[in-house]
């Protein structure tokens, strides 16, 4: 091939890289901020020095479980930022509402995730403010909307165990609280115990069964600490609780459904955990274990049977297969898309999807 084409060397191309003078450059220091810098006085009209120096305090006063003082900071953050900066301004209001949840002004709290669910426009956004509704609901004790809450999330992170695992939780306290309500129709009591019998086990009589397991249910909740319809001071459920948490059968389901729905998820979040579980190390897997070993004794005062527990791993795991999922064995559990590219399933529609199956089981 002709030179002259331009694919000859040039002398330079062999020259050897000059070297770096030493001792003539000055060391690199990094630049270091003293502990709590933005607890001094700010002489600043640097706007966005200022919403530092603020949002700092107000986190630090969050650690520290001064909410009140807290809650004031991130107001006055709030205030000095521009319309345009909506990632802080969401991430602010949200900051306000966990302190007024710790504050007990919940309905205060409940006001501001409406408002930021009103400007959602990614999956991420809604993911955040569903966890925020959750949290709040579950202080006001109003079960039924925090389970459809937890719908929601699942909706959108199928794959997450800790969502299931929370769903699975939050049912078993609603057939709990349900169990404890008095429904004025004998009749319709022992029906719900006969079709509890055909699911569980350990039951020398319907009766006997059916008060063991509240018996442990409400040990079990009471020493987890999860449940809002009891005292701190571990007293069992009452009307006045009941009326407050507004668990009307018609609402939720029957004390059967609640049940098939707690097992069904506490089983789902299992499979899940399992199926990442060789992927983890670390604290990571350790908490994986601890979530397995919580579902265990969770599924042992149900005293679920071993034919029922079989047919509830099969239902749901079915889509728990390699076309389903992703790269390191499970899905994705945190993407952001765009909620015109989501379509959101009702209530019904979702427990039609995951657990129509398995509310069938009982009555063939």
């Amino acid at each position: 091939m002709d030179a002259s084409m331009g694919l000859c060397f040039e002398d330079s191309d062999f020259a050897e890289p000059r070297s770096r003078l030493k001792g003539t450059e000055e060391a690199y220091v990094a630049k270091r901020c003293e502990q709590q810098w933005f607890t001094e006085e700010v002489n600043s009209e640097d706007s966005v020095e200022i919403l530092t120096v603020l949002k700092f305090r107000a986190d630090l006063a969050y650690k520290l479980k001064d909410f009140e003082k807290a809650f004031g900071h991130y107001c006055s953050c709030f205030l000095l930022l521009p319309p345009t900066n909506t990632a802080m301004r969401r991430d602010v209001q949200e900051s306000q509402a966990r302190c007024l949840v710790n504050m007990g002004r919940y309905t205060e709290a409940l006001e501001i995730a409406e408002t930021l669910m009103n400007g959602v426009f990614n999956t991420d956004h809604l993911t955040c403010t569903l966890n925020l509704q959750v949290t709040i609901l579950d202080h006001l004790g109003n079960l039924p909307k925090a389970i459809s809450c937890l719908q929601q999330l699942i909706s959108l992170h199928p794959f997450n165990p800790w969502i299931w695992k929370r769903l699975a939780e939050f049912y078993a306290r609603a057939h709990l609280a349900a169990s404890n309500q008095a429904t004025g129709s004998v009749e319709r009591n022992q029906s719900d115990l006969h079709l509890e019998s055909i699911l569980t086990n350990n039951a020398t009589s319907v009766e006997g069964k059916e008060r063991g397991r509240q018996r442990d249910l409400n040990l079990f909740f009471r020493s987890k600490e999860i449940s809002h319809c009891c005292s701190q001071a571990g007293r069992g459920i009452n009307r006045t609780d009941m009326d407050f948490c507004r668990l009307s059968l018609l609402e939720v389901g029957t004390k059967t459904d609640l049940l098939m729905c707690s097992c069904a998820s506490f089983i789902r979040a299992r499979l899940l955990f399992q199926l990442v579980q060789p992927q983890q190390a670390s604290f990571v897997l350790d908490r994986n274990l601890k979530a397995q070993e919580e579902i265990k004794e969770q599924l042992r005062v149900f005293r679920l049977k071993d034919t029922m527990e079989s047919l509830m791993a099969e239902v749901m795991g079915e889509d728990l297969l390699p076309e389903y999922i992703r790269d390191e064995g499970v899905a994705d559990t945190k993407s952001t898309l765009a909620l015109s590219a989501f379509k959101m399933p009702s209530d019904s529609e979702f427990k039609d999807k995951w657990f129509q199956k398995i509310l069938s089981l009982h009555s063939c």
